[in-house]
């Protein structure tokens, strides 16, 4: 791996895929993509803030939103180059920005928003870690679109489609937190079980972008229920929302747009009208 040194707001690096990071569609998974995002990040607040800067023995910075934009495939085989942009700091959170770029193509984009966490609760940016950012980019963050789909964690029973899902040890991270990775494969695999009551015929699903408000990162061994609906249905597009809860509460709740696509060009596809039936029986 070569990272290169920081220049004021913009950090610089490269990842390589792993051969496990590939689906079945023989590219780069969605939420492996999405770690990679993690890992970008990660690297660049190691760089700032020094070694420990993931423990949570202190204050640790944890996503509070995150926007992802799925631009292009990604494949194994090639380097991934990444650039992690500082967009602005306020006592209360901070913002970055994710590019990933595979051979001189932009293939994603993250937004996210992090606010730091202090034995489980959240709390104010530390003094040293908010002047760090503010003496890089004198800015507060913009401020998170509006995310209508949050209105619909207040209710699981609304949600047409249920799985119950039992967490794993894998699914903490090195600070015995339920990790961000393993959060987003809840939205992963809350998705699958939508798509599974669904006959495309012989076309394909692409996940074009996903937005994940995180409500808490607590752990637990009880089982997760995941929850998905559909929430609007276009003319080569529909959203799924989904969301994740344990005894804690909501963990997690994402929209997600998947385009429908013709696999002789991977451009998109009208949604049929057998697609859009099925759809409208999954509607939130």
């Amino acid at each position: 791996m070569n990272v290169e040194s920081p220049s004021g707001a913009v950090f610089r690096g490269a990842l390589t895929p792993r051969y496990t990071d590939q689906d079945t569609w023989r590219h780069v998974n969605n939420s492996r993509a999405y770690q990679l995002h993690i890992e970008a990040r990660m690297q660049a607040l190691v760089n700032r803030f020094g070694p420990d800067a993931w423990f949570s023995d202190a204050e640790r910075l944890r996503p509070l939103r995150a926007i992802t934009q799925f631009r292009e495939m990604s494949f194994y085989g090639s380097d991934i180059q990444f650039v992690v942009t500082l967009m602005g700091a306020s006592r209360d959170q901070v913002q970055l920005r994710t590019e990933l770029h595979q051979n001189d193509q932009l293939v994603g984009i993250q937004d996210v928003w992090l606010g730091a966490f202090l034995d489980h609760e959240r709390v104010a940016l530390p003094q040293a870690m908010f002047s760090s950012f503010r003496n890089d980019v004198d800015a507060n963050p913009a401020a998170m679109p509006d995310e209508g789909y949050r209105q619909f964690a207040e209710d699981f029973s609304h949600f047409p489609v249920h799985r119950e899902l039992t967490p794993r040890y894998a699914d903490m991270d090195a600070d015995s937190q339920r990790s961000e990775a393993a959060l987003a494969r809840y939205m992963e695999q809350a998705r699958f079980g939508t798509l599974q009551n669904v006959d495309i015929g012989n076309l394909g699903l692409l996940i074009a972008a996903m937005d994940i408000t995180y409500l808490h990162f607590r752990p637990s061994s009880t089982p997760v229920e995941l929850v998905t609906g559909v929430s609007h249905i276009g003319n080569t597009s529909f959203h799924l929302t989904g969301g994740a809860k344990s005894r804690h509460g909501v963990h997690a709740i994402a929209n997600s747009v998947m385009v429908v696509v013709d696999l002789d060009t991977n451009r998109p596809a009208p949604i049929t009208d057998n697609i859009r039936s099925q759809l409208e029986k999954l509607r939130l």
